[in-house]
């Protein structure tokens, strides 16, 4: 694999290029780059602004910091000096609340009901396990809906060898619900009644949702109607991902075919858009991570994080699945991370947040052996720095949100700080992406353009104008260079004694693969000579009798020597090479044209292969749709989204150190 000169280089950064080729060539899929411009940071409203401080961090962010910090401690809520012998809290638990609070800078009361909280919930977790073990009885935590609206929780315990239905009518009783208006869901799966708890993977501890259903018909059918598209959105994201799965795996198959007028393929290339070559083993894995990457961020364009999060952990199975040399070298794997957890962010899955934080630490080590800790091996390649700086925004600030929900304050100030320095650097000015826009550009080519440029506005016109001419360059010489590598491919094929026509439409066939191409006129000549210009009807030629008794002379039938001379127009070579495949004589398939008419049989198996080739291109174009051609797609940012997380987050902190921000 190419590098930049040494170990650790940026050079071989994948970005898959989707091309989809017709009778008039190639057209490459242009990604479709809006006119979002990020406004200030400071737009916004004060009233807002005190609104948002007013607030504060909601309870749940505080019971993240304050588990972050028991963690840290090895506290055990549990056990002295916390819990007195007769389980109640004992004066610790207040002094731990107030020393919380102080380096919290949050409200003392709040943090004592949340350790209060967590500390009953851990008992009580302890004896559902000890009563499970001792007894069998598993413990069933039921989330409901109270007839007065209010959100209850309660508990049951249980055999997990009952039917859900059992465990309805008992959840009935409990809360006073009408059990036929009543669903139970567990991991967002409605129970069936006629199967057990245990068969359903209810387990003890396990959290069930309690649905009650309204009493009119109307909203019954409402709310199951809106059940039933939960789950077949969940099963239609399933079946998404497999399609998405397939239709990389045809292209990894397929490889780089050079008939301009067959099926699309995809590329692996550089920063600059040079393909790069990977070894076979590895290209079928990356491929695919890095097709389920690309449409996860289709998905994130569109604020569909909970879809996007499928795609992209998918991907980073793949990923694990290419050798670390490979992953060490590139930025794709680093970029995945990041994205990851800023899915984690959006859907508000703090119970991710260990995962993150080890996600993040990947992220940084993997984009420091590929641009340089200072981004001294990005700059030697590319001049400047200033598109992948968006990357280090996005990795400082979800640190920083990270340590916030540690209950690092100090450091979240740090990493929020230079987050915001960076934003203020990368934002571009949107007049001026209007204007170049206006001169023929799309508003991501004027984005990465501008930011590449430090906002200059000709300076980045000249930049992009340079970027195309390099890119159409690329094309010129990849588009020369297949070509010439067929021909050669071709040419061996003719000097065996085949025909160009043949030799061609095998190595077509074999997808450009000319161990796999000699296979096929090995196996099926008669196919190859059907397709061959020289061949034709037996009677379409007259041959002298001099150029059969040369063949006959080979030690064949005299007169079969006569029919493979007219089959092949009186080609000596051709002729001898059909007997030599056939045993000395010609089959009936290459005695005559190919028949006019088809059995009903070989029509079946004909359109069978026809649709499943429809499907498949079907499938293909999907993948393709999601690919964006600009190699640095990845690097377009608005950076709206980035704004408005560290408003958030730098609030909460002021209100909590309202002296140093």
């Amino acid at each position: 694999m190419g590098g930049a000169g040494e170990k650790g280089g940026l050079e071989p950064k994948f970005t898959g290029r989707g091309q989809r080729k017709g009778r008039n060539g190639k057209s490459r899929l242009r990604a479709k780059g809006g006119a979002n411009i990020t406004p200030p940071l400071a737009v916004t409203s004060e009233k807002e602004g005190r609104r948002m401080a007013t607030d504060g961090p909601p309870e749940n962010v505080v019971q993240d910091q304050v588990r972050s910090l028991l963690e840290n401690e090895k506290v055990k809520l549990w056990e002295p000096p916390y819990t007195a012998e007769n389980k109640d809290a004992s004066p610790e638990l207040k002094i731990l609340g107030e020393k919380y609070a102080l380096q919290l800078c949050i409200d003392s009361s709040m943090v004592e009901n949340v350790l209060e909280n967590l500390r009953c919930n851990s008992l009580q977790g302890l004896n559902a396990k000890k009563t499970f073990e001792d007894t069998g009885l598993a413990t069933i935590r039921i989330n409901y809906t109270s007839h007065t609206k209010r959100k209850e929780k309660t508990k049951l315990t249980t055999k997990l060898n009952i039917s859900a239905k059992d465990l309805r009518a008992e959840i009935a009783k409990l809360t006073g619900m009408n059990e036929q208006h009543v669903k139970l869901i567990m991991n967002s799966k409605v129970l069936k009644m006629d199967r057990s708890l245990a068969e359903q993977n209810v387990k003890n501890n396990s959290l069930i949702m309690v649905m009650q259903i309204t009493l009119t018909e109307e909203e019954a059918k409402e709310q199951e109607i809106n059940c039933q598209e939960e789950m077949k959105e969940q099963d239609e994201r399933k079946a998404k991902i497999s399609r998405t799965r397939k239709g990389a795996e045809i292209l990894a198959q397929h490889g780089e075919n050079t008939d301009l007028s067959n099926v699309p393929y995809l590329e692996i290339a550089d920063q600059k858009g040079r393909p790069i070559p990977i070894p076979a083993a590895e290209k079928k894995a990356l491929l695919l991570a890095m097709t389920l990457h690309e449409k996860g961020r289709a998905f994130m364009k569109k604020k569909d994080y909970a879809s996007a999060l499928l795609y992209l952990l998918d991907s980073d199975e793949e990923f694990g699945k290419c050798g670390s040399e490979l992953l060490n070298i590139v930025d794709n794997h680093a970029v995945l991370q990041l994205e990851i957890v800023w899915c984690y962010l959006q859907l508000e899955q703090l119970d991710c947040l260990r995962d993150a934080e080890e996600r993040l630490k990947r992220a940084q080590t993997r984009l420091n052996n590929c641009y340089g800790e200072n981004l001294e091996r990005l700059y030697n390649l590319k001049g400047n720095t200033a598109n992948e700086q968006v990357l280090y925004l996005r990795l400082k600030l979800l640190q920083g949100v990270v340590l916030y929900h540690k209950g690092k304050l100090d450091q979240t100030k740090n990493h929020l700080n230079e987050a915001e320095t960076l934003l203020g650097k990368l934002s571009v000015d949107d007049t001026k992406v209007m204007q170049l826009m206006c001169l023929g550009f799309t508003a991501q080519e004027a984005r990465l353009g501008l930011r590449a440029c430090n906002d200059d506005i000709e300076a980045a016109a000249s930049h992009i104008y340079h970027r195309r001419e390099e890119k159409a360059e690329i094309r010129r010489k990849e588009k020369a260079e297949r070509k010439r590598k067929k021909q050669e491919a071709v040419n061996s094929l003719v000097a065996m004694g085949y025909s160009e026509k043949a030799a061609a439409k095998a190595f077509r066939s074999a997808n450009n693969n000319l161990e796999r191409a000699i296979e096929i006129l090995q196996r099926t000549p008669e196919q190859v000579y059907l397709d061959d210009e020289e061949a034709g009807p037996s009677n379409r030629i007259e041959v002298s009798e001099e150029t059969i008794n040369q063949v006959a002379f080979l030690g064949f039938d005299h007169s079969a020597a006569e029919i493979a001379l007219r089959r092949f127009n009186g080609n000596i070579e051709r002729a001898v090479q059909a007997l030599i495949d056939h045993g000395g004589y010609l089959p009936s398939s290459l005695l005559n044209s190919p028949p006019s008419s088809t059995s009903p049989e070989d029509m079946d198996v004909e359109e069978e292969s026809s649709e499943k080739k429809q499907k498949e291109r079907e499938i293909v174009e999907e993948v393709l749709a999601d690919i964006p051609e600009h190699e640095e797609d990845y690097l377009d940012m608005t950076l709206e989204e980035e704004r408005e997380v560290i408003i958030k987050y730098k609030t909460w902190l002021q209100r909590s150190h309202p002296s140093t921000l």
